[in-house]
């Protein structure tokens, strides 16, 4: 657990401020969306004005949660003045992309995030790094403000903690996440039917590009590391876009034997790429050393370079922490 701040004064902060801005880091993720609209929707329902910001568009699997349209790019809230900026699921300032002006433009800054690695950037700081999701922690404060979820709130929390936890698989699952389901359940949470559509309903595109991902499967360290890749020409001839590339590299990772597991992105400007690994193994030190970040089990980075450099780099540092951990 790691905070600087006093949950009280953000409490006030949140009640005493009549506007706010939130936003959410960019090519936003379940748990980005879903912390991003549920407390969006918990503060309109105290009576504030809230504008919600984010550098990408929002995904269109998660497009039937309340408030997803009227999330706004940064030109949106460029040049207006709020009373408070409250960052959600937002390991750093790079990762706000073009909403850290208007973010830092307001009087008071505020942060609710769960990766471990967060730097403290906001005035205001709630980081807590042994949170299933940043949902966890926008419930918790929901609880702190005398706000109980309705079903919209409900199934936007579902969506922050179930992605982020692979639908309550990972280690990262505690006691707390399930509490909090109990309560989503009391809330009008149709389970099944919002499970469905989060977690089992893959779009045409989506299963394309799932396809050309497996069809560039390989193993490296022994069949201890597996990767995959995908290149802009994928992306093309299976009509994709990068938020159908979700939950792609788990295929790579889920197989007999596999530790560590990347999947590697061509991009115009720069390669992509997602980590994963297994308990006791740790990816987040891998994507640090590349200038990205995340958490133990998973984790992103950049790459300024070609694919296959980006690849051969990731298959010697994954092959050597598989070495070294062993020693």
């Amino acid at each position: 657990m790691q905070t600087d701040t006093c949950e009280n004064d953000m409490l006030s902060a949140l009640q005493g401020a009549n506007s706010i801005l939130l936003c959410t880091h960019a090519a936003p993720d379940g748990d980005a969306v879903g912390s991003l609209l549920a407390m969006g929707r918990t503060l309109e329902r105290m009576g504030k004005k809230i504008a919600m910001c984010c550098a990408d568009p929002m995904p269109g699997l998660y497009g039937f949660l309340w408030g997803v349209g009227r999330v706004t790019d940064a030109a949106a809230v460029g040049g207006r003045s709020f009373d408070l900026g409250l960052a959600l699921d937002c390991a750093s300032i790079e990762r706000m992309g073009k909403c850290a002006e208007a973010f830092f433009g307001c009087p008071v800054t505020m942060q609710l995030d769960h990766h471990g690695d967060n730097e403290g950037y906001a005035g205001m700081n709630l980081i807590d790094g042994d949170a299933s999701a940043a949902g966890c922690l926008v419930w918790r404060m929901m609880k702190k403000l005398g706000v109980r979820p309705d079903r919209e709130t409900a199934e936007c929390l579902y969506c922050a903690v179930s992605t982020d936890t692979g639908n309550f698989r990972f280690p990262n699952t505690t006691p707390e996440a399930f509490s909090m389901m109990a309560e989503l359940m009391d809330a009008g949470l149709e389970l099944s039917k919002v499970a469905r559509t989060v977690h089992q309903i893959r779009e045409i595109p989506a299963a394309r590009l799932l396809g050309r991902a497996l069809d560039s499967l390989r193993f490296f360290a022994g069949g201890r590391g597996a990767c995959m890749r995908l290149t802009m020409a994928d992306y093309a001839a299976a009509e994709a876009l990068p938020e159908h590339n979700t939950g792609i590299v788990n295929y790579a990772l889920d197989l007999p034997g596999v530790e560590m597991a990347f999947l590697a992105e061509e991009r115009e400007e720069e390669c992509k790429a997602s980590l994963r690994a297994v308990s006791p193994r740790n990816v987040q030190q891998i994507a640090k050393r590349f200038g990205g970040g995340g958490h133990a089990l998973a984790a992103g980075m950049r790459y300024k370079g070609t694919l296959e450099e980006m690849e051969t780099a990731l298959e010697k540092e994954m092959t050597a922490a598989l070495l070294r951990e062993d020693a």
